[in-house]
């Protein structure tokens, strides 16, 4: 879906260009290590679902491939760069995705953001929920969106700490155990003190 539009006179994808881009280390999180089989069977997966075409092209000695999700899903230009940077970038705030949308469409303003969002959260089309709206997390203003390409009712991986997180439970965890860190580094500190004194009385 990116290199569609940042690089076309690559486009469609060989089976190697293809592994490459999955495996980018720039603007990807997480960044991952897959090979030419797991690449080809999610391809197959794909296809399986019309979301992936196999191309042969004349004078080209391999298969090529190119995504069909904003056919088949019947994407606008907005909704299809938020949902390939979503995919690409986890969960993110429309702050955020406004800026790395940059290249795939502007969006000039982050309420523009935000309704594009909103309008993929209730879709009357399949799928109905493109992305969902995440709790906040502990000392952020922005609300961040994640995809929802499934059916289930269980939130993302990346997402199920953030929910079950107690600030007040975990702010006294964590002062209670640097309390008692500090009060092993004294009792440390004191001791190097008392031998660098009997030390020093011995020269």
């Amino acid at each position: 879906m990116e290199k569609a539009i940042t690089t076309p006179e690559y486009y469609p994808l060989t089976l190697n260009s293809l592994t490459s881009a999955c495996n980018q280390k720039t603007s990807r999180f997480p960044v991952s290590d897959y090979d030419e089989d797991e690449i080809l069977g999610a391809t197959d997966s794909l296809r399986d679902k019309n979301l992936v075409l196999r191309v042969d092209v004349a004078g080209s000695r391999v298969p090529k491939f190119r995504q069909k999700v904003k056919e088949e899903w019947e994407l606008t230009q907005p909704e299809y760069s938020l949902l390939c940077v979503l995919l690409l970038r986890g969960p993110q705030t429309p702050g955020q995705l406004r800026q790395r949308t940059d290249r795939l469409h502007s969006f000039p303003s982050v309420k523009e953001v935000e309704e594009t969002l909103e309008e993929m959260k209730n879709r009357e089309e399949e799928p109905l929920e493109m992305i969902r709206s995440l709790p906040r997390q502990p000392g952020t203003k922005e609300i961040r969106y994640a995809l929802w390409l499934h059916d289930n009712e269980a939130m993302p991986i990346q997402e199920k700490e953030v929910v079950s997180y107690n600030p007040k439970t975990s702010d006294e965890d964590a002062l209670s155990q640097l309390t008692s860190k500090m009060e092993t580094l004294e009792t440390k500190i004191n001791n190097l003190e008392e031998r660098i004194r009997d030390l020093e009385g011995l020269v």
